[in-house]
């Protein structure tokens, strides 16, 4: 377990590194990215898994 938390901690690292080097390099795109792209990401998520979520609900209750 202790390995497997290493291994996703040094993940994060070099992925906090690198946005921060694509953030340096284009200044625009970063912020694109940060302020339009990740909400419209996560909001599309929240939409498909309660999108999936309803449906699990109307084939276990009959409803389609």
């Amino acid at each position: 377990m202790v390995a497997l938390v290493q291994r996703v901690s040094r993940f994060e690292k070099q992925m906090d590194t690198r946005f921060e080097k694509f953030i340096i390099h284009h200044p625009f795109w970063g912020l694109f990215l940060i302020f339009i792209g990740l909400p419209l990401t996560a909001l599309a998520v929240v939409g498909l898994c309660a999108t999936i979520a309803a449906l699990a609900m109307a084939f276990m209750f009959g409803w389609i």
